[in-house]
């Protein structure tokens, strides 16, 4: 098995054909953008709009975010288990979220106001390659989640824009609904944050890597630690509502999924994004906390900027990209438009780079030569992937994957779902991570953990246990 490995065609345009019998094929792709005279807060229309079926937010600060609600048909991967639902009926069968992707783009092609959005967990990388197994999780949230939607709302420079088809149903373009939002006083989780593995024990594991970077096993991986705490069903939704507030980002989300479960996102990193024929990836590596004083800030800049070890690092990463890319993309058209630039946050910094090309084929094909996004697998990538499972030996479920959204006529961009919580069954956890070189050094990752997590930790209104 690897990237390349598909259904065969027959078996591929069958589960398409069962899929038109969920929701049959777009009658029309006319897509419908109207300006809404509404100057409502996005915080607010969510908070009225979430009580409904399927509500999901695309929370992008700075850019176009986008709330969706009442999707036509939910598509699930649990386990190499599909289940979609739609006005037809539930379809189950044996099936990867891979292909279950490519053929929902190929049953509803067309209509660019139809929007598949939700996430790709990180475990579906084992779709693509030959990685350790790992036990499941008991009441794990999908590792593929996407819901069909032929109407949203789009915020996007202070403007509401209903977008819509009438491929399948009519939509009048109304108003955002809005509502009033009272927030929690006190700490939301119901009990202390533990972490997976311990500090020490991390540590531990950051070392045994670096000495395998030294023996030649590798360049650099990417090893998380679970921060863990219990976390009320109805606290949830006031948890992203403080991460957001913490940490406003390019790619915040808010996906519910019902009984109490939700993947809570505030990501700052580009996955992929497809416009116009042409791909392109942001790739984030270097960390520094921001200071507490602009000349303290300035130092930390310049320390990040300077870094041999960062430059490193990012530059191995944006060599990984640039290699899954060129799998996909007209020869020759693969290029670093941007390297080691600095991106200032709200808690961190980091440095960013740009890598795009011509894409050739699909997206389907895409995410299959590219997933999981490189900057949280290391290099060589699938060698990087299998120490980090055997350091971690746990799911990583929705974070490190990706969240974000598919228009049906070609276009898509997507995050890398780093800085992501997922709440299910009374608790919430959070992969923090870091990028391990041969210059880590096993206190200064650990601190770097620290860091990324500080606001989930402020969110939640407690401070890691240990």
């Amino acid at each position: 098995m690897t990237w390349s490995t598909r259904r065969a065609a027959g078996e591929r345009q069958s589960l398409v054909e069962r899929l038109r019998k969920i929701l049959p094929a777009p009658a029309d792709s006319e897509t419908r953008a109207v300006t809404l005279s509404s100057n409502a807060d996005p915080l607010l229309v969510a908070e009225a709009l979430r009580t409904q079926p399927g509500f999901l937010w695309l929370d992008c600060a700075g850019a176009a975010s986008r709330l969706f609600a009442e999707p036509l048909v939910t598509l699930e991967v649990q386990h190499g288990e599909l289940t979609v639902r739609g006005p037809a009926g539930v379809l189950r069968e044996r099936g990867g979220g891979f292909d279950a992707l490519e053929a929902a783009l190929d049953a509803w092609a067309g209509p660019a106001g139809a929007v598949l959005a939700g996430y790709l967990g990180y475990d579906l990388a084992w779709e693509l390659e030959d990685l350790p197994e790992l036990p499941a999780e008991a009441g794990a949230v999908p590792d593929l989640y996407l819901a069909l939607y032929d109407a949203h709302w789009r915020h996007e420079r202070n403007e509401w824009t209903h977008v819509s088809t009438g491929a399948w149903r009519v939509q009048s373009a109304g108003e955002p609904p809005a509502s009033t939002v009272e927030e929690p006083a006190g700490a939301l989780a119901g009990g202390e944050v533990s972490s997976l593995p311990e500090p020490a024990e991390f540590e531990a594991a950051v070392q045994r890597t670096v000495d395998r970077i030294f023996a030649g096993e590798l360049f650099q991986t990417n090893l998380c630690r679970r921060l863990e705490a219990p976390l009320a069903e109805d606290a949830v939704w006031a948890l992203y509502r403080r991460l957001r507030a913490v940490n406003p980002a390019r790619f915040g989300a808010y996906v519910p999924l019902g009984d109490g479960r939700a993947v809570l996102s505030t990501s700052p990193e580009l996955y992929l994004c497809v416009e116009g024929g042409r791909v392109s990836s942001a790739p984030i590596k270097g960390t520094r906390p921001l200071g507490a004083t602009p000349e303290e800030n300035a130092r930390l800049e310049a320390e990040l900027t300077d870094s041999g070890k960062d430059r490193a690092e990012l530059a191995m990463i944006v060599d990984v990209v640039r290699n899954d890319l060129a799998r996909v993309c007209e020869p020759g058209s693969v290029v670093v438009e941007a390297h080691a630039e600095l991106m200032r946050l709200p808690t961190l910094m980091h440095t960013v780079s740009k890598v795009s090309g011509r894409l050739r084929g699909g997206i389907a094909g895409l995410l299959r030569a590219s997933f999981p996004p490189a900057s949280i697998s290391g290099a060589p990538k699938i060698h990087a992937m299998e120490v980090a499972v055997a350091e971690e030996q746990r799911r990583r479920g929705p974070c490190m994957g990706s969240i974000g959204w598919f228009s049906l006529d070609g276009r898509a961009e997507l995050s890398v779902a780093i800085r992501t919580a997922v709440a299910a069954n009374g608790r919430v956890h959070y992969e923090t991570g870091c990028g391990i070189t041969a210059q880590s050094d096993p206190a200064q990752e650990l601190a770097e953990t620290r860091h990324k997590a500080r606001a989930f930790l402020s969110a939640l209104g407690c401070p890691e246990s240990n």
